[in-house]
């Protein structure tokens, strides 16, 4: 089996670590930057031991070289960089090549619609399979803890078991199939975690203002950023009931993920998770203190490529959001992009945007019938 990972970032480095043990398995990596990885990726231990190694057979900046005979293809890209990366592999890539998501949200689904109609198979992750950060980018990878399972749907979703079944040979780890990728794209993970996250750091940021030390991302997750995310995912919650035939457990809702039914429970539980603790938030630092890192991707890919998407979802079944258009005007003004226009969902910076409505999508019958 030939096996291309799209992306050498945490995530994508822990993958070809893993998988790259796997002798009946040739790794390829797509990167732009080929000159700064080794063949061999070491996965190391918090303490830094290493746990084992996995070779990588094709490190390449050619489209070409590393794709044209993968029969799997696995992007850990963020999704403003995957709708590039897709347009310059197609030309490349075999009819029934199967394309991955890790994680599936973010729209890429309506970036490969033409490459499923010509029969490629793509799948998306709920959540990344573990938590990782790099040791040394190109060589090694700290893996600082896996999932016990992982939940995967794909289009056509007939495809969804054979895809787990190969999956799990690949990553040794268990594989549940979805009844619908829906329950991928709507999975309220980054897109309203790291969103009320966001919301509840910056939201009286100004120009000028000045942190004077680091944000914790998650150790000094607040009561606030607690009650935001809870409330964002109601409304998540109140899309799929609308939707009607989408199994609300299999979504993964907020309070069951977290074993958490008040704000307080919740910020317990996010702030003392040991894998998470050593994460930063998106700031800068200068000489008058912190600011925040627009060009960080939980700016550039959790609003425009998440929250956007669920909006739109909700925009579709007719469902309230008064959070989310919460969080979402104070990022528009925020950022400087046009979402709303007199408190409508209709700026021009959505235009250019995964977004359903932007291919067609306009009632619940077309949803369907999009993700059959």
């Amino acid at each position: 089996m030939k096996l291309c990972i799209l992306g050498g970032g945490n995530i994508g480095t822990l993958l070809m670590g893993d998988i790259g043990r796997s002798e009946d398995i040739s790794v390829r990596l797509l990167t732009s930057k080929p000159d700064e990885w080794n063949h061999v990726i070491e996965v190391c231990d918090n303490d830094g031991t290493i746990k084992h190694t996995g070779k990588i057979d094709i490190i390449s900046s050619n489209p070409e070289e590393v794709v044209r005979d993968a029969d799997i293809i696995i992007s850990t890209l963020p999704s403003y960089i995957f709708s590039k990366t897709i347009e310059k592999i197609k030309p490349f890539l075999k009819k029934d090549v199967w394309i991955g998501m890790m994680p599936g949200n973010g729209g890429g689904e309506f970036y490969c619609s033409d490459l499923i109609e010509n029969g490629c198979t793509l799948f998306g992750f709920q959540r990344v399979y573990g938590i990782s950060r790099l040791k040394e980018y190109g060589k090694s990878v700290y893996d600082l803890g896996k999932k016990d399972e992982l939940f995967i749907g794909a289009i056509p979703a007939s495809n969804t078991s054979k895809v787990c079944k190969v999956l799990e040979h690949i990553l040794s780890m268990k594989c549940n199939p979805l009844e619908n990728f829906l329950q991928v794209s709507l999975t309220p993970a980054n897109p309203i975690l790291h969103t009320a996250r966001l919301y509840g750091i910056f939201h009286d940021y100004k120009e000028g203002v000045y942190y004077k030390n680091m944000i914790q991302f998650y150790n000094e997750w607040t009561d606030e950023c607690s009650e935001m995310l809870i409330a964002t995912d109601e409304e998540v919650q109140n899309l799929c009931l609308k939707l009607g035939t989408i199994d609300l457990k299999k979504v993964g809702f907020i309070k069951e993920y977290f074993g958490a039914d008040t704000a307080q429970q919740m910020t317990a539980q996010i702030s003392g998770k040991p894998a998470l603790k050593t994460i930063q938030s998106p700031l800068i630092k200068t000489e008058k203190g912190y600011i925040p890192d627009f060009n960080s991707r939980y700016f550039l890919e959790d609003f425009t490529y998440g929250l956007c998407i669920i909006k739109s979802f909700c925009e579709l079944a007719k469902v309230k959001t008064p959070v989310i258009d919460k969080i979402l005007i104070w990022f528009e003004n925020f950022s400087g992009v046009q979402y709303y226009v007199e408190g409508k969902f209709i700026g021009k910076d959505l235009k250019s945007l995964p977004l359903p409505q932007n291919f067609g999508i306009y009632s619940i019958e077309d949803v369907f019938a999009y993700y059959k």
